[in-house]
C-alpha cells in the first residue's frame, strides 16, 4: 500500500522542488548594475519572497507523508534548503543595497 502513496507524493515534491530550484536560479543570476537598478532589485527581491513561499508549501506537502513514514525524512531536505537560500539572498539585497534617500 505504501508504494501506491509514494508515488503521487513523490510526483508532487519533485515538481515543487523543481519549480523551487527555478524560481532560486532567476534570483541568484539576477544582477544589478548598482543601487540605483530599483526595478532589477525589486525583481530579486520577489523572487526571494516567492522561493521562500513555495519552499513553505512544499515543506509542509512534504510533511504530512513523512509525518505517516509514507516517504522518508529526507524529503523535507530541498524544500528547507531552497528556504535558506531565498532568505539568504533577500537579507543579501537588503544588506548590500540599502535605498537611499527618498526610496
Amino acid at each position: 500500500m505504501t508504494v501506491l502513496l509514494r508515488r503521487p507524493w513523490g510526483v508532487v515534491l519533485v515538481l515543487a522542488n523543481l519549480l523551487s530550484a527555478y524560481v532560486a536560479y532567476g534570483a541568484l543570476a539576477t544582477q544589478p548594475q548598482g543601487a540605483w537598478d530599483e526595478s532589477t532589485l525589486t525583481g530579486i527581491e520577489f523572487a526571494s519572497a516567492l522561493l521562500i513561499a513555495l519552499s513553505v508549501v512544499a515543506f509542509l506537502l512534504a510533511l504530512l507523508p513523512v509525518r505517516r513514514q509514507t516517504i522518508s525524512r529526507w524529503w523535507l531536505a530541498p524544500s528547507l534548503l531552497f528556504l535558506v537560500v531565498g532568505a539568504a539572498r533577500w537579507a543579501y539585497i537588503v544588506q548590500a543595497y540599502p535605498q537611499g534617500p527618498g526610496g
